[in-house]
């Protein structure tokens, strides 16, 4: 099989969303002063490519902890959007490749903005849901959707109704991909693995596609 990395490493100058505090790292013990390695992590649950559980904006949702595992896996669709939708992802976009996204568990929206990873463009101006799209991709039922971009409403957006009208149906939102490009026009299977945090709304991920040679999907 071949496996695609669609995440974005995390250091501790990274690319941030405004107002995030950027990750800490130290070292506890080292192998040359102790004999082992051992470090202390301290970073936002929203860090670098990252999964919103619905907990993220519903009161009483489900928090990652209380998801299946298998939640997080499944058969994958990439839908090129880097022509269509240069400031709003419609529901005409979607409606034109309506078969594959309903036989899918996952759509990941390919924007292209992952080129703008660590300018200053990255974070405004973002091709962002419309809020008829949104609410068909509620009642597609998928598990989540993923986008090349640092949010799934507008840069600008303070009531998030997209994020509340998905989250609010149940779905995963991943944000912050990368190299989508590497899997348009294939099968695969997309792996969402959080840390499992007891009440945790989010948290980061290694978003990987697995194209299988082996599985017709």
């Amino acid at each position: 099989m071949r496996i695609v990395d669609l995440s974005h490493p995390i250091t501790a100058g990274m690319p941030l969303w405004p107002g995030t505090p950027a990750p800490e790292f130290s070292d506890l013990h080292t192998i040359s002063h102790d004999g082992f390695g051992e470090r202390w992590l301290q970073l936002s649950s929203h860090t670098g490519t990252h999964l919103d559980a619905p907990a993220h904006i519903v009161e009483g949702a489900a928090t990652i902890d209380q998801l299946p595992v298998e939640h997080f896996i499944g058969k994958g669709m990439v839908l090129d959007l880097r022509e269509s939708c240069q400031d709003s992802i419609t529901l005409e976009a979607l409606l034109s490749c309506r078969s594959q996204i309903v036989d899918a568990e996952f759509l990941l929206l390919h924007t292209g903005w992952s080129r703008f990873w660590g300018s200053d463009a990255y974070n405004r101006g973002y091709p962002a849901l419309s809020a008829e799209a949104a609410a068909w991709l509620a009642e597609a039922g998928l598990k989540g959707i993923g986008i090349d971009a640092p949010s799934f409403d507008v840069w600008d957006s303070e009531s998030l109704p997209v994020h509340k009208r998905l989250l609010g149906a149940g779905l995963l939102l991943i944000e912050n991909l990368t190299a989508l490009d590497r899997l348009a026009g294939s099968d695969f299977f997309l792996s969402v693995l959080p840390l499992n945090i007891v009440a945790a709304e989010a948290s980061p991920v290694r978003a990987v596609g697995i194209l299988p040679s082996f599985l017709q999907l």
